[in-house]
């Protein structure tokens, strides 16, 4: 009888053990994950807006945002950029030359992105779904610059108070940001933003008959607003 009761307990103490391992490993698994989300990390979808990617189609991109309330040309580090203004805070910026999205702004206060992320949005939030960054001074405002792994040109920019770091808007570009990121793009990444208004103006003339102009009389070019003289 007695053998039977220390078989017993052995056997109960067996089942105790066999469920504290069971129950270690449950919490290992489920606490993973979650210290995993807390450091945050990009997601390709954070490079996306309304389902639409840089480098997309000018059609598709159309397709996702529907009637503009207008569009207007305008040069960026002197990349000839055609600008969709649509209703309720959304901009959005096409090459001019390959008819690709490049740049997106994101104004709304009811636009959603991941894991709940929005307008007014806290600094812990941002830096818990995106992962942690620097705070850094671009075009007058305090930003989080989160570049894509899959292309580093290609920038998430998440543009906060600068009191208490809420978000107030979203910027997806692939554009220069500085005048020395402009001025270090290689001729092939160059080539990417060829103007071809630019190139037309630099054909010395080869298809424009200039018969009309006067022998003493230099004709202006104007872009942009400004006059330039032609060389």
């Amino acid at each position: 009888m007695m053998q039977y009761d220390i078989q017993y307990e052995d056997g109960e103490k067996m089942r105790f053990y066999h469920g504290l391992w069971v129950v270690f490993f449950l919490g290992l698994f489920l606490v993973l994950p979650m210290a995993a989300e807390a450091q945050g990390a990009l997601m390709s979808e954070d490079f996306t807006v309304k389902g639409i990617a840089l480098g997309d189609s000018e059609e598709k991109m159309l397709a996702a945002f529907g009637k503009p309330d207008f569009d207007k040309d305008r040069m960026v580090w002197d990349i000839h950029m055609r600008y969709y203004t649509f209703p309720d805070g959304y901009e959005v910026g096409i090459s001019a030359d390959t008819g690709k999205v490049a740049d997106m702004l994101v104004k709304s206060k009811d636009y959603t992105a991941r894991a709940g992320v929005r307008y007014g949005a806290t600094a812990y939030k941002i830096r818990a779904t995106f992962g942690e960054k620097e705070r850094t001074f671009l075009d007058g405002s305090v930003c989080y610059v989160y570049e894509n792994p899959q292309d580093q040109r290609q920038r998430l920019i998440l543009s906060v108070d600068a009191t208490n770091g809420s978000l107030r808007s979203w910027r997806l570009t692939s554009l220069p940001l500085t005048e020395e990121e402009a001025d270090a793009l290689t001729d092939e990444e160059r080539s990417e933003w060829e103007n071809t208004d630019l190139h037309a103006l630099s054909m010395e003339g080869r298809d424009i008959d200039m018969s009309a102009l006067a022998k003493d009389k230099t004709p202006t070019l104007r872009w942009e607003g400004r006059e330039r003289e032609a060389s």
